[in-house]
């Protein structure tokens, strides 16, 4: 909590709109009653639109400078116990048609990778709902059980393939804003690693999708066996979680197929030209991708 506590007022300092905590447990005997609990303040506004004007998106890509600009331990989230890591090794052993030269581009982006120190904060799940925009189009963050300090390029690239920036021009204008505000050392990174980068971020969103759907889908059978049982109260309450999960299942099954085309995509991109620009190529996957039934 000191930490987490700490990281809120250096990103506060630098001038990105975020909640304060406002209460949180102070005692033993609140613990052992309640657990760890904290209650933060509410940040005005709306949540990030789908379809954001230019001023929207050039505030966003600055306000994740801000974030990044703030560093702290390496490969340490403020949270959870899994600590962030690279999703390559998963990857592969999740993807058992790649070819030979598929699997060695794969390893030597994680070696690649592996040389960035990861210190920099990041939010770890800037999705629409957790950006909240303004009426001058500027934008806070919420939501920070996800907090770490990671390879901040890699949640730039997650971003550039979140659904309100899916087109070269949204992209660029997101990425421009990021570079001109980020540490001069965040922008060499992106410049030299970009395509690993974009990689990362394609894999590390597909196989938390995969996650999700294991998730959600043991959750259901648990369901469906309550529903068999004598003993019915509630059932109406269990039919509707049900099927709100089937709509879970539904979106994220969707959500994976794009990212891990990306992430197929991107390495044939890569093997054929390594010297390309990763938003050209993000263009490509997406020429590329076919939406499932």
């Amino acid at each position: 909590m000191a930490l987490f506590e700490d990281t809120l007022k250096r990103l506060e300092k630098t001038g990105v709109a975020v909640q304060s905590v406002c209460a949180r447990t102070s005692t033993f005997g609140e613990y052992l009653r309640h657990g760890h609990w904290i209650a933060l303040s509410y940040l005005p506004g709306r949540p990030f639109p789908r379809k954001s004007n230019r001023d929207g998106l050039a505030s966003l890509g600055q306000t994740m400078a801000k974030l990044n600009s703030v560093e702290g331990p390496p490969q340490r989230a403020l949270f959870e116990r899994r600590q962030p890591k690279l999703p390559h090794e998963t990857y592969l052993s999740r993807e058992p048609q790649l070819t030979e030269k598929q699997r060695r581009w794969i390893i030597e982006s994680m070696e690649r990778l592996r040389e960035l120190p990861g210190t920099q904060l990041t939010h770890g799940d800037l999705f629409g709902k957790n950006i909240i925009q303004n009426d001058d189009h500027s934008v806070g963050l919420i939501d920070y059980e996800l907090f770490a300090y990671d390879i901040s390029g890699i949640e730039l690239a997650a971003t550039l393939l979140r659904p309100f920036c899916r087109d070269e021009k949204r992209r660029r204008i997101l990425l421009r804003a990021y570079l001109c505000s980020c540490p001069r050392q965040l922008k060499e990174v992106w410049e030299k690693y970009g395509q690993d980068l974009v990689f990362a971020a394609a894999a590390r969103l597909a196989l938390a999708r995969q996650d999700r759907v294991r998730h959600v889908t043991r959750r259901n059978r648990i369901l469906k066996i309550r529903r068999l049982l004598p003993y019915r109260s509630g059932w109406e309450a269990i039919l509707s979680q049900h099927e709100a999960n089937l709509g879970l299942i539904r979106f994220a099954k969707r959500n994976e197929a794009y990212y891990l085309n990306v992430a197929r995509t991107m390495v044939d991109l890569c093997l054929a030209d390594p010297d390309a620009d990763p938003i050209s190529l993000l263009q490509k996957c997406d020429l590329l991708f076919v939406k499932p039934a």
